[in-house]
């Protein structure tokens, strides 16, 4: 998947072009759905084992806490209504 932030007359988009199959297939369930856009401190990172945790703080190899910012697009859900 490719990304880039472009910014044109003081706004800024985040652009997401889907290059496989899956990649497409992923942004379709976002099509014609409310979003909710937030910033959260954190990052990701790999760890023994081939997994990838999620950390609200990682730090750097002197110990300094180094923050990282993660955009997370959701779908918003569906509100129950009262019967």
């Amino acid at each position: 998947m490719k990304t880039a932030i472009y910014i044109e007359d003081g706004v800024v988009q985040l652009v997401i072009t889907p290059e496989s199959d899956f990649e497409k297939d992923s942004l379709k369930s976002f099509r014609d759905k409310p979003l909710d856009a937030q910033i959260f401190s954190g990052t990701f990172y790999d760890c023994r084992g081939g997994w990838t945790r999620q950390s609200v703080f990682y730090p750097d190899s002197f110990g300094e806490r180094t923050d990282d910012a993660s955009l997370i697009l959701r779908m918003a859900s569906a509100k129950p209504t009262a019967a």
